[in-house]
């Protein structure tokens, strides 16, 4: 048997003896709903050892305890295998662990396991992945590959960035020219995709990118999105970052026609993620500019005193945001848009908070928002730079710090470090603009040093125990990952 090593380290773990117990190669429980993540753990078993436990009794227990927290789990071998929680997450955390830990004897068909006493809980609830799908395209199965790998460190939310200027990954039945040809996942794989989350416990946040980056969008349907300017080609200065964006980025945020197909488009997705609780509506990194000459934006400040493109900007968020709620979903944005008419936003509105150029961390605390860490340094992996931040990096950051390496960002010189809340949610890993190939290694190592910070606020162990116990899980990784 090899140490014991888990990501994210447990609370509380205690080796009771140097026993080795052996159960039979099966696992069960008696409720009937946890037969499905028994089937993963089956399947995973499968992959590393190419045997696959039966599902019956007299082997590994899932034992429902409502005694437990519901985020909470607790292992205990002192008579046989058994694994309790009071709920779904806590049983799919409690099989993370336990997938990282059995081993299997090949003679005998058993699982082997150390004699102990695991009691175990997160500290923060959002622990999010983000990989863009929009700008690099990603096989299918590279997209279940990133699900694996979140179940294994415990990654509650899986952000899947669907759409951008690039390409719309999405199928769309009541668009049929707004799915990027030959690029597009179908209604098949979304269906699939929904189903292997769910069997892991995992939650999608999809993402629908406006006002901003809507290239795709205004291509496809300029009639219903673009700004009715003629301006729609040109290249135009953003003010704040000096970054040339063209007009064709921006949709109409005046236009009633453009609001409505924004709302269709939302309605669609939240049908097509059933068990999506959020809906990403992107709202970052907007040309404003081109609003100054669209009749239709001009008439819509004039008619709701709205006294220029700052607070149109908020208006348009706080409306596409309200309609989300309105859709029974909790809407989620990218720190963007500017404080003037920021008291339109609904509070029921989460910010993640990345770039600490617009609206920093304190300032969006203290206009009420709960906010996902997304801090630039070191959670984003880029091709961009020549040096991303690694997994080291990470664990010596917290979720109350924000840094960056932009000279125009906030953070730069002074990081932001706010209080511990609440309010914070937790916090996110980015990948942008890379193929599986590209960031697969980066990401293994960044995700797992992610997940250990959000699981444990507080440090439980040193740098090379962490290295060392991600060096054992990438061999079994190495193994279950779905290719």
């Amino acid at each position: 048997m090899r140490n014991l090593s888990v990501i994210p380290q447990p609370k509380s773990c205690k080796i009771t003896s140097d026993n080795i117990l052996r159960v039979k190669h099966a696992i069960y429980s008696d409720n009937s709903d946890w037969l499905k993540y028994a089937e993963v753990f089956c399947g995973y078993c499968e992959k590393m050892y190419d045997s696959k436990p039966k599902i019956c009794s007299g082997g590994v227990e899932l034992i429902e305890d409502k005694s437990i927290s519901n985020s909470g789990y607790v292992i205990d071998t002192s008579d046989g295998i058994k694994l309790c929680a009071a709920c779904d997450e806590g049983i799919c955390y409690a099989l993370s662990t336990l997938i990282q830990i059995v081993e299997e004897d090949r003679q005998t068909g058993e699982f082997l396991i150390p004699d102990m006493h695991i009691e175990d809980e997160p500290d923060k609830d959002y622990r999010g992945f983000m990989v863009d799908l929009a700008r690099c395209f990603h096989p299918f199965e590279t997209v279940l590959s990133y699900l694996d790998i979140c179940f294994m460190y415990k990654i509650k939310y899986v952000h899947l960035h669907f759409i951008d200027n690039e390409f719309y990954m999405l199928p769309s039945e009541i668009m049929p020219k707004l799915p990027t040809a030959g690029r597009h996942y179908t209604t098949n794989e979304i269906e699939i995709l929904n189903k292997y989350a769910n069997d892991r416990g995992l939650i999608i946040v999809p993402e629908f990118e406006v006002p901003g980056h809507a290239r795709a969008m205004n291509n496809a349907y300029p009639e219903i999105f673009a700004n009715a300017s003629g301006q729609t080609d040109v290249s135009v200065m953003h003010t704040e970052t000096g970054i040339a964006i063209t007009g064709a980025d921006v949709i109409c945020a005046g236009s009633e026609k453009a609001m409505d197909g924004v709302k269709s488009l939302i309605r669609e997705i939240t049908d097509m993620f059933p068990h999506s609780p959020y809906i990403h509506i992107g709202g970052d990194e907007v040309n404003t500019a081109v609003w100054n000459t669209c009749p239709h934006c001009i008439d819509y400040m004039k008619n709701n005193d709205i006294s220029d493109n700052s607070e149109l900007y908020c208006d348009f968020v706080a409306r596409v945001s309200q309609f989300v709620i309105d859709e029974g979903r909790t809407p989620i944005v990218w720190e963007g848009f500017p404080e003037r008419g920021v008291h339109k936003i609904p509070k029921e509105t989460i910010v993640i908070a990345w770039e600490s150029h617009y609206l920093t961390a304190d300032k969006l605390l203290e206009n009420g928002f709960r906010i996902i860490n997304s801090s630039w340094q070191p959670l984003y992996i880029v091709p961009s730079l020549t040096e991303c931040w690694g997994a080291k990096d990470i664990l010596n950051w917290n979720v109350y710090n924000w840094k960056h390496w932009w000279e125009k960002s906030k953070a730069t010189l002074n990081p932001i470090n706010v209080a511990p809340t609440d309010m914070v949610l937790g916090a996110q890993l980015c990948t942008w603009e890379q193929s599986y190939e590209m960031e697969i290694s980066k990401v293994v190592e960044n995700l797992a040093a992610l997940a250990e910070r959000c699981w444990n606020l507080k440090r439980k162990a040193d740098d090379s125990q962490i290295f060392n116990d991600i060096r054992l899980l990438k061999k079994r990784l190495g193994r279950i990952i779905t290719r």
